[in-house]
């Protein structure tokens, strides 16, 4: 079996619910840690190869910075040919990382989302019969279909791309803190002001949609 144990059923609990149960977000989260223990093998390979990719990326812009700068001190001795060379081989690392990223995240979105649809009949079929029968197909159904759908699509693009941009992000900051310090502070200026705006968004633009949705719904 693959998943988390069954949850407990206590045979004098009532069997009266009209609607299947629904996650907390602390269980929601408590079960996506599960997931990435699960593949935590896959998920570090994820992040190696894109680290990976990342510093291949970097070295484009280093090897071009220390070009004008040589310039703009007048050296004439710019080994022109060397710079080419490893400008190509940096291009050539990343277009390849890159492309295994792509192919690593897919396979672990994929991977992910086939124990979620497993986990959720081990766990549909382990609730009483009595909650399944009152709660009717319909809401059965609505869990199988439209919401695997939505987290099909959150586990083979936003978990991915994530983790993705959770590497890019401080691996980026660590070089700019390594080549310009002071450009690195004011970067993280920024930080508190993206965070509170992005809280005020996420809590504000489910209710956003909904709204937009029913208003195209009464068109």
């Amino acid at each position: 079996m693959i998943g988390v144990a069954p949850p407990a059923h206590d045979p004098a609990a009532p069997e009266s619910a009209t609607t299947l149960p629904v996650g907390t977000p602390r269980t929601v989260r408590a079960y996506v840690g599960e997931l990435l223990r699960r593949h935590r093998r896959a998920f570090v390979v994820l992040v190696t190869v894109n680290a990976v990719a990342v510093l291949a990326s970097m070295i484009g812009p280093y090897l071009l910075g220390g070009l004008v700068e040589d310039l703009s001190e007048g050296t004439e001795d710019l080994h022109l040919g060397r710079t080419i060379s490893l400008f190509a081989v940096a291009l050539a690392v990343q277009s390849v990382f890159t492309h295994m990223v792509r192919l690593r995240g897919s396979v672990l979105g994929e991977e992910m989302l086939a124990d979620l649809r497993e986990d959720f009949l081990v766990r549909s079929v382990a609730l009483p019969p009595g909650v399944l029968e009152r709660a009717g197909t319909g809401d059965l159904l609505s869990r199988i279909t439209t919401d695997i759908d939505r987290l099909a699509e959150a586990m083979r693009e936003a978990v991915p791309q994530l983790a993705i941009g959770v590497v890019w992000v401080a691996l980026l900051l660590g070089a700019l803190g390594l080549t310009a310090p002071p450009l690195a502070l004011c970067a993280l200026v920024a930080v508190p002001v993206l965070v509170v705006g992005g809280r005020w968004y996420f809590r504000r633009a489910p209710s956003a949609y909904r709204s937009e949705a029913a208003g195209y719904a009464a068109v």
